[in-house]
């Protein structure tokens, strides 16, 4: 059965370096077309660039040490609501049980 990768995948998997201008590490990156849509639309830079969010971890698959990769959106932080300030000259409600 072939492989079929999970969606936002991908691997890097260490090389037989023979010069320093080879990648210490090369495989592939599966994004769902959906995701690249909604990543040009919203995370793309002032000069074109598309922001990607990649995460990797350690592991062993098939007896050999790689990096599992998963990409996404970015994180953006969300801006926190200002306090707002309060207002000393409005009294409490007196009809309030409370």
């Amino acid at each position: 059965m072939a492989y079929v990768p999970k969606p936002n995948t991908g691997t890097l998997w260490p090389t037989e370096k023979k010069t320093d201008s080879w990648p210490d590490v090369r495989g592939d990156l599966y994004i769902e077309r959906g995701l690249l849509k909604l990543l040009a639309e919203k995370h793309t830079t002032e000069e074109g660039l598309v922001k990607i969010s990649v995460s990797g971890w350690k592991a062993t698959l098939g007896g050999k040490k790689c990096l599992s990769l998963k990409a996404g959106e970015p994180y953006v932080a969300k801006p926190k609501p200002e306090p707002k300030p309060e207002d000393e000259s409005q009294e409490p409600d007196e009809d309030l049980p409370f």
